[in-house]
């Protein structure tokens, strides 16, 4: 029997997100898979996997904020701002120096003015974003020579939770497409001892925590997602029988609604989510059907 649902893994270090929608399809028996936002290779926590004809509501999630807890290394650079490719170390004077000199107010006081808000920031290479069509990482590794193009992006929160040199732990949410590891970058730029990160787990996607989650060993199949958690139990409407046969054939349906205007709706069953409709007033339009 097929699923229709949403599962919220967590992702084991040393895998891609892709190798986690692999073993799912495995366990599952489906092909139909998709999730709302890569995770690095040697990162883990929270991977929202949309299976069967729930991958068509994706988009109301590839735009969550997303919360991390992240452990950054003071003591060096790296060509992928992480620990995946070699460490160039500072020197032992200039580790001392940090050692020394290097409190965790001065850090907090860089985040609060440097890294809150609306920031620009610079991808890294080693990375998935395309450029002319190509991964950054495969002409990286192609020997290929490019520059990365400035993104802006949002910090809605970022603090210390720990600090002993040379590691500094972190947590922050942050908007879609937020690079973890260009903080960290940018944050050893600033203070000079360079930076790269040494974990990096995400705990939040928009209001689906950590917690609720379950990994691939001992995965559960009947442990969908509850979907007015996921969206909200306002979102979604009962119409009668000869409004939704309309909807379904297409049809806009004029009427005095009291739905919040410019807004997307759900209709389901008691198999799942069947219809998205968008309420403007005096209208309810169908936007897609689900199941």
């Amino acid at each position: 029997m097929s699923i229709n649902g949403f599962f919220l893994i967590d992702k084991p270090i040393g895998i891609t997100s892709f190798d986690v929608l692999r073993k799912l399809r495995k366990i599952l028996n489906q092909k139909k898979m998709g999730h709302t936002g890569t995770l690095d290779p040697l990162a883990t926590g929270a991977l929202l996997v949309a299976v069967g004809n729930y991958t068509k509501l994706i988009p109301y999630f590839e735009k969550d904020i997303k919360e991390y807890v992240f452990q950054v290394a003071l003591d060096g650079v790296t060509d992928s701002f992480d620990a995946e490719t070699e460490v160039h170390y500072i020197s032992e004077k200039q580790q001392s120096h940090f050692r020394d000199q290097l409190k965790i107010e001065d850090i907090d006081k860089i985040l609060q003015e440097r890294f809150s808000g609306e920031i620009e920031q610079v991808p890294p290479k080693y990375s998935a974003i395309k450029m002319g069509g190509r991964k950054a990482l495969d002409m990286v590794r192609a020997g290929k020579e490019f520059e990365m193009k400035i993104r802006k992006v949002t910090i809605y929160e970022i603090e210390v939770l720990e600090f002993s040199y040379p590691y500094v732990t972190l947590r922050a949410s942050v908007s879609a497409g937020t690079y973890i590891r260009s903080i960290a970058k940018d944050l050893g730029d600033i203070i000079g001892s360079g930076a790269y990160i040494k974990e990096l787990r995400r705990t939040k996607i928009g209001s689906l925590d950590i917690g609720v989650s379950q990994g691939l060993e001992n995965f559960d199949m009947t442990k969908t997602l509850n979907e007015e958690i996921l969206f909200g139990k306002e979102r979604f409407i009962e119409l009668s029988d000869d409004i939704i046969t309309k909807l379904n054939h297409g049809l806009t349906v004029r009427g005095d609604f009291d739905y919040e205007d410019n807004t997307d709706y759900f209709l389901r069953n008691k198999t799942g989510i069947t219809n998205i409709i968008t309420c403007e007033k005096p209208l309810l339009k169908p936007k897609k059907r689900i199941l």
